[in-house]
C-alpha cells in the first residue's frame, strides 16, 4: 500500500511541475496590424501668439498653445497690466487717475486696441472697450450686430438710460448704435465704471 501511495505521490509531483512547465511554446499570436489609421479630423494649427478675452469676472489671457489664464476683479493692479501688456504686443498702456468717479478715486489703463482697465485702491476693478478687436470667448465685441448679440446672450435693453442705447448681457453691459434691430455694440464693459448719469 506504501508503495501505491508513494508512486501516486510522484505521479502528482510530476504532474504539477508539467503543468508549470514554461518551456512549451505558445502557439503563435496574430501580429497586430502595423497599418496607422489616418486621423478622423486635421488637428488645428498651433496658434502663434496668445490672446485676451474680456469677460463679466474681468478677463482672460490664452497663452500660444491656448490655455486660459482668468484675471479676475480683485487682482493686483501691477499683475493685470504686466499680463495685458504682454498679450497685447508689448505696448504699454497710457495711465491717468480719475478724481470724479462716482466709486471714488479711479487709476486708468489706457490701451491702443480701445481697451480701459479700471482699478481702485490697487486692484482690478472693471474694463471698457470701445474699438473692434477684443471680444468676449462668444465672440460678442464692438462691430457685434444686435442680432448676433442676442444669438449669443440674453440682452436686456435699459429704457430708462440718459447715456444712450444701454443693455445688459448678462454680466457684461455696452451700449448700441441706435435701438433698430441693425444696431451694432458701440461699446462694452463689465465690473466699476466711471459713466456719469
Amino acid at each position: 500500500m506504501r508503495l501505491i501511495a508513494r508512486t501516486a505521490l510522484t505521479f502528482g509531483v510530476i504532474a504539477a511541475l508539467a503543468a508549470c512547465d514554461r518551456s512549451i511554446e505558445p502557439a503563435a499570436e496574430t501580429p497586430a496590424p502595423t497599418e496607422t489609421l489616418a486621423a478622423a479630423t486635421p488637428a488645428a494649427p498651433a496658434q502663434t501668439a496668445g490672446g485676451l478675452a474680456i469677460e463679466g469676472e474681468g478677463l482672460r489671457i490664452f497663452d500660444a498653445e491656448g490655455a486660459a489664464r482668468a484675471l479676475p476683479f480683485g487682482t493686483p493692479q501691477e499683475t493685470v497690466i504686466a499680463a495685458v501688456t504682454a498679450s497685447t504686443g508689448g505696448v504699454a498702456p497710457e495711465q491717468s487717475t480719475g478724481e470724479e468717479c462716482g466709486q471714488g478715486p479711479t487709476q486708468f489703463a489706457i490701451y491702443t486696441t480701445g481697451l480701459q482697465l479700471l482699478f481702485q485702491n490697487g486692484e482690478f476693478n472693471g474694463w471698457y472697450v470701445d474699438k473692434a478687436g477684443l471680444t468676449t470667448v462668444d465672440g460678442i465685441g464692438v462691430g457685434s450686430t444686435r442680432a448676433a448679440l442676442a444669438e449669443a446672450r440674453t440682452i436686456e435693453m435699459q429704457p430708462d438710460s440718459t447715456l444712450g442705447a444701454e443693455f445688459i448681457a448678462g454680466d457684461v453691459f455696452g451700449f448700441l448704435t441706435s435701438t433698430a434691430a441693425d444696431a451694432t455694440v458701440q461699446s462694452l464693459w463689465a465690473g466699476g465704471n466711471c459713466f456719469f448719469r
